[in-house]
């Protein structure tokens, strides 16, 4: 059914086969850019994708997706075509530590990375933030999975997991698990849309739409909708803010 880019005419119905299960705003959001287009569209959703780094590898004509996003790093923008406009407005790099109930003031009167170099972090293995984390010369355990984390805060292996904001809030916690409130990290950091190097057409739709739905303010009110109140939840302004280095981030990269 993929025809190569060079026959497409914009009266095409472009597929677009894109990751399951999406978060609802990343979902809203693509949909709507690209009625805002103009383009016509066809949605399929592709379930249990591999890893993320696995993930990008997978847009393009035969493989297995069309349309992914991610955290921007240099080596994701040599694999595929981004549509450089932070979905997240930066959003994602700001990090609420999980902790658990025994240890409340963990970060108490942290205020830099040098102050949490002793603090055991776990990251999903294929996190972009684990190389950030590196980078920054903290100490970091892996995990590969959900319940594999949990089990490591709650005994001990590990003192936090650093969720994205995104996250907190979006499922149950286990009894002996809280959020700290003292702390949020944060990394200079952006989520784009990427597409196969090859498949201009969409790229251009979406950056298209994205633009056309800033000036309108029919983006500002789909990201008031989803993510204000997960703003207001963490308290951010009572917060120190833990500033991490992002050596990863292309320097073009507009966040």
């Amino acid at each position: 059914h993929y025809m190569g880019t060079s026959t497409f005419a914009n009266n095409d119905v472009l597929t677009i086969r894109y990751q399951s299960p999406a978060n609802d705003y990343i979902a809203e959001l693509f949909v709507m850019a690209l009625e805002k287009s103009g383009q016509k569209f066809n949605c399929i959703p592709v379930k249990d994708l591999p890893s993320q780094k696995r993930t990008i590898l997978l847009l393009g004509k035969d493989k297995s997706l069309d349309l992914f996003w991610t955290v921007t790093n240099v080596k994701r923008e040599e694999q595929a075509l981004a549509v450089k406009i932070p979905l997240d407005r930066g959003l994602l790099g700001y990090r609420i530590p999980l902790i658990n109930k025994r240890t409340p003031d963990l970060f108490k009167n942290k205020q830099n990375t040098i102050d949490i170099r002793k603090v055991h972090f776990g990251l999903r293995f294929d996190w972009p933030d684990l190389e950030i984390f590196k980078q920054n010369e903290l100490s970091i355990l892996s995990f590969s999975s959900h319940s594999q984390a949990n089990n490591l805060l709650k005994s001990g292996r590990i003192d936090a997991i650093p969720d994205g904001l995104l996250e907190v809030g979006s499922y149950k916690l286990q009894p002996e698990l809280t959020y700290d409130k003292h702390v949020v990290l944060y990394y200079p950091s952006a989520v784009y849309f990427f597409v196969a190097k090859e498949n201009q057409v969409l790229h251009d739709a979406l950056e298209k739409g994205l633009n056309l739905s800033l000036k309108d303010g029919s983006w500002q009110k789909l990201f008031d909708k989803h993510l204000s109140h997960v703003i207001e939840n963490v308290n951010l302004a009572k917060r120190t803010l833990i500033r991490l280095d992002n050596p990863t981030l292309p320097r073009t990269a507009p966040i």
